[in-house]
């Protein structure tokens, strides 16, 4: 590393907003600059009319000084947003990106639902317990969080006609004309390391083959959302392998 302190910059999940990082910032105790923003679509962030992870990766860049160094760890489509600054079109690369359980194979199936589920209006609930409920859901964190961890305050939302999740419903798009992964990890311009939860439903060990990063490490007992299960497991892993430690 050439900087004892670079910028962390801490990108979230599909459906989430930064505040999921809340319990690895403290594990961390990092005391360079930390980032972690609420990507387009998701939380305080603008609704965009399209989504692509390079778009997003342009807006994570706007915080950034034209010489900062800095460092990512990103969760599922954060971690694929990560992937695209590595590349270096969209500002100066990272020092280095970790990716945390980032969905590398979609099925046709999958892939022909999306329109469907972008085309759906936001849900209004009638109660902030409805609209928190919601959010665990599209975010996975059903069932690791409770209603009222204050994790949910920033993804919902009380309008004049009830509550809501903040999520742009068309962010789920994001994934529509991005290349295939094993594409995308090619010729980057910062090391990546990738991890997955052991009990993490939406991608597996098998998923990796090919990869040009090769198996992902993998943090036993964990889900989809690793870092907020066992934010101090995944903070060592990262702090491990980016040198930081």
């Amino acid at each position: 590393m050439t900087s004892t302190h670079p910028t962390l910059i801490l990108l979230h999940g599909l459906g989430a907003t930064g505040q999921v990082w809340e319990p690895l910032i403290e594990a961390a105790a990092w005391t360079g600059r930390v980032l972690a923003p609420d990507l387009p679509g998701h939380g305080s962030s603008r609704w965009a009319d399209t989504y692509s992870f390079g778009s997003m990766a342009t807006e994570v860049s706007r915080y950034l000084e034209s010489d900062e160094e800095y460092l990512v760890l990103g969760h599922s489509m954060g971690g694929a947003v990560g992937g695209a600054l590595a590349t270096g079109f969209f500002g100066h690369p990272p020092l280095a990106v970790g990716m945390v359980g980032v969905k590398l194979v979609w099925t046709e199936e999958e892939l022909t639902r999306l329109p469907e589920v972008a085309a759906k209006p936001s849900r209004v609930f009638e109660s902030r317990d409805g609209a928190a409920e919601w959010f665990l859901k599209l975010s996975g964190l059903f069932g690791v969080l409770e209603l009222s961890s204050p994790i949910v305050d920033r993804g919902i939302r009380e309008t004049s006609e009830g509550w809501q999740v903040c999520q742009d419903p068309k962010s789920v798009l994001v994934v529509e004309g991005s290349p295939p992964f094993a594409d995308v990890l090619q010729g980057l311009l910062a090391p990546v390391f990738m991890a997955i939860g052991e009990s993490d439903p939406l991608v597996s060990p098998e998923d990796h083959a090919g990869m040009p990063t090769g198996a992902p490490h993998v943090f036993e007992g964990l889900g989809h959302n690793a870092m907020v299960e066992g934010p101090s497991v995944v903070w060592e892993w990262f702090a491990g392998v980016a040198g930081l430690s």
